[in-house]
């Protein structure tokens, strides 16, 4: 089996791949951040939410939602490593089963649980801002 950075490194070789097919250049750059927000708005926008939306158009799958979550989310987690260090780890959360995670230091943050909520939620789950207080973080704590 494959570990969780093989996994996630590969995720985010697949988010470059679609992000290319949206024409965005995802470049490991920190400030590529701001390409995953317009397409995870891309995203969240193309979510049927009222009932004639739901009429016209289906809307995603769960596992679709999930897959993005993994992809984007595993790009924005190989981003902060590529900058600052750390590794994908996978934990038991809360007891409510496994969810991966970067550990950089004292740091643990969750990128794909992020993605997750900004497509569920919409805007105010915004991943750039993420990105921002996270790496805020780091370089204080360095």
């Amino acid at each position: 089996m494959a570990d969780a950075n093989d996994m996630m490194a590969a995720y985010a070789e697949g988010a470059v791949e679609y992000a290319g097919q949206l024409k965005k250049e995802l470049d490991y750059s920190e400030k590529s951040i701001l390409l995953v927000e317009e397409i995870c708005t891309l995203l969240y926008n193309a979510i049927p939410r009222n009932f004639f939306q739901k009429l016209i158009r289906k809307a995603p799958s769960e596992e679709t939602i999930i897959h993005m979550s993994k992809m984007l989310g595993g790009y924005i987690g190989e981003v902060m490593i590529k900058h600052y260090g750390g590794n994908w780890d996978i934990e038991d959360f809360m007891n409510q089963g496994n969810t991966v995670l970067v550990n950089i230091g004292e740091l643990k943050t969750f990128p794909v649980s992020k993605v997750y909520k900004r497509l569920k939620n919409g805007p105010e789950d915004n991943v750039h801002y993420y990105y921002q207080v996270m790496t805020k973080e780091l370089t204080q704590s360095s």
